[in-house]
């Protein structure tokens, strides 16, 4: 389940089925570090399982890209203490007095809260969706944190992207490693996916000044820098 890609960095495939993205997990000589939470309780209990397979043990710090479902909703799995970007913070606290039943769902798809992407998916996640438990993360960060896990440092750092407005991604310098969550996406709108050119602009100009060597994306494939940008560049001469 987990694939290791440097010395420090792990990171798990997506799951399209119910839309279980990437994660990633840094192991640092003191501490470790999860790269978002999962989907769900039982998203987040599978990915324990997998890292006691590797002989990894359970992250003393989880971190959190965005407040999408899909990275967020498994939070309430986790021991370590979480963090995450204060916009992020603020919509999570909001979704905890969200209801989930039908009629609920709906109502928030007509007034843009949601989509009906996340409508279909987190249904095929949550056969019993009394068991979603929305936990907003334990510190809010804004700007830019270094976290140090002994021997490797994880800088969370706050970025305008084209898939939401509270996007954050971790670096991770020494082993020239961007995690970029969902921040490189386009976002949902009917049954397209469409970019906003001037986000998607801003955002790959900031990207080219990054320096890493290879992104770990939220529900693709890891590429190397000039793969990404080029995909990106792509996208955008296409608007």
């Amino acid at each position: 389940m987990w694939n290791k890609l440097t010395n420090h960095v792990f990171y798990t495939n997506n799951d399209p089925e119910t839309d279980r993205p990437c994660i990633g997990y840094v192991q640092g000589e003191k501490a470790g570090l999860l790269m978002d939470a999962g989907n769900s309780l039982a998203h987040a209990e599978l990915l324990k399982k997998g890292l006691a397979e590797k002989g990894l043990p359970e992250p003393n710090y989880i971190a959190l890209t965005h407040a999408h479902w899909d990275h967020t909703y498994g939070l309430c799995g986790w021991k370590g203490v979480s963090f995450a970007g204060k916009k992020t913070n603020a919509i999570l606290g909001k979704m905890q007095a969200w209801q989930w039943d039908d009629a609920s769902m709906k109502k928030r798809i007509e007034n843009g809260e949601d989509s009906e992407f996340c409508f279909i998916h987190i249904r095929k996640e949550y056969p019993d969706r009394s068991l979603i438990s929305v936990k907003p993360a334990d510190i809010s960060l804004q700007g830019e944190l270094e976290i140090d896990l002994g021997g490797v440092m994880v800088v969370l750092k706050e970025v305008t992207s084209p898939h939401a407005a509270d996007c954050v991604v971790f670096s991770v310098p020494e082993d020239g490693l961007l995690f970029l969550g969902d921040s490189y996406c386009s976002v949902p709108v009917g049954d397209d996916w469409v970019y906003d050119k001037d986000l998607l602009g801003k955002y790959i100009d900031w990207l080219e000044g990054e320096d890493f060597v290879v992104a770990i994306k939220g529900h693709h494939p890891p590429q190397t820098k000039a793969e990404l940008l080029a995909e990106l560049k792509a996208d955008y001469a296409a608007l």
